[in-house]
């Protein structure tokens, strides 16, 4: 069996992970609650917050995956029905 050494992390490796959990988290909650308006839903029931928050990431996924980086861009560019249904591969 190997050996596992023990190693520790800086203090500014630490905070350095922090940064960097809280800038993604931030940045994906910053986007469902503005371009989404997330906060401003009166979903309250059930699940209903849940899948409404999937669907959302759902959305922003595809936005990214057509080569979008703004996910408010995208969503603009995508408010008639087929563009939507193109962003899912049906005509």
């Amino acid at each position: 069996m190997g050996q596992v050494r023990e190693q520790r992390a800086t203090a500014a490796e630490i905070a350095s992970w922090a940064r960097g959990h809280w800038t993604v988290a931030n940045t994906a909650h910053w986007v469902r609650d503005v371009v989404f308006g997330e906060g401003k839903s009166q979903v309250r029931t059930h699940s209903t917050p849940a899948v409404s928050a999937a669907i959302r990431d759902l959305i922003r996924g595809a936005l990214r995956l057509a080569g979008y980086i703004n996910t408010a861009a995208g969503r603009r560019a995508h408010t008639e029905r087929h563009r939507v249904l193109a962003l899912y591969g049906i005509t």
